[in-house]
């Protein structure tokens, strides 16, 4: 879990879909401004990882949402007030 947060693409892809509960890979391109390729193979890291999982609609168009959000929230809140408080600034 730590290596597939330790991703910064992964890191953001999972902070969009808890603002925004789901998304399209295309969306997720467009907010990240990365190839579809690179969103594709990081989405596949997160959903072997159990992240996330995702639905097709009836013209096949994949939704990813994050498989236990609340649980996934407080890990980042977490790594967010770990990484803070280990900051040499402190």
């Amino acid at each position: 879990m730590c290596r597939v947060f330790g991703n910064p693409i992964a890191f953001a892809i999972v902070e969009l879909l808890l603002e925004n509960r789901e998304m399209s890979p295309s969306q997720l391109v467009r907010a990240l401004s990365r190839s579809l390729s690179r969103i594709s193979h990081t989405l596949a890291a997160l959903r072997l990882a159990e992240v996330v999982r995702y639905d097709s609609d009836s013209k096949m168009r994949a939704r990813y949402r994050l498989k236990h959000p609340r649980e996934i929230h407080q890990v980042l809140r977490a790594l967010s007030t770990f990484v803070d408080s280990a900051s040499p600034s402190k």
